[in-house]
């Protein structure tokens, strides 16, 4: 079944709905979770409760693209998850992850100030993404938006991982240069 029939499903509240999800995108979606919380079992959660989550999303919203709406549930989910278990044990992988981007991204601030501001930083990350050239743009993609591990990004692109280090620091580096060009205060 295409997307829009999928999307039509939940706006009818047909239960299909969720089943015709999880046969299009369960494999994938629980892909996305596990590199981010390296648990299977977690994994299996998250991509269920981004059923849930969609299901009472859709209606009143209608996604362009239903994989990436997917993708972003899936993504804050587990993130979410990361942060719960932050207190006790936390994920290297995901650490050093967050830790990349830590640098170059602003520090949390008031409710209201900080909504504003993450408004902001997403429409300047989002044109900050389209003046990248197309292998830097999806190199930063790979790493910070689908969690892969460097090696992987590195197979995914067929480059040295040294090359993929280096892609992802100077890209980085741009990133952090354009906010505060914006004002954004990093």
């Amino acid at each position: 079944m295409d997307d829009s029939g999928i999307i039509e499903l939940y706006f009818r509240r047909a239960e299909t709905a969720i089943e015709e999800t999880a046969r299009k995108y369960g494999t994938y979606l629980n892909s996305v979770a596990y590199r981010i919380l390296n648990s299977r079992e977690d994994a299996e959660e998250i991509v269920e409760d981004t059923y849930l989550k969609t299901w009472n999303a859709i209606p009143p919203t209608r996604p362009r693209v239903l994989k990436h709406f997917l993708t972003r549930i899936t993504r804050n989910l587990s993130f979410d998850r990361v942060e719960y278990y932050a207190a006790a044990k936390r994920s290297a992988e995901t650490v050093a992850l967050l830790e990349e981007l830590e640098a170059c991204l602003p520090d949390p601030k008031g409710s209201a100030e900080q909504a504003v501001e993450e408004k902001e930083v997403t429409e300047i990350l989002n044109r900050f993404l389209g003046e990248l050239d197309e292998l830097s743009c999806c190199v930063f993609l790979s790493r910070y938006y689908y969690a892969h591990t460097i090696k992987e990004v590195a197979a995914q692109y067929d480059l040295p991982e040294g090359r993929v280090r280096y892609l992802l620091t100077k890209t980085r580096e741009r990133l952090k240069r354009k906010l505060t060009e914006e004002g954004i205060t990093v």
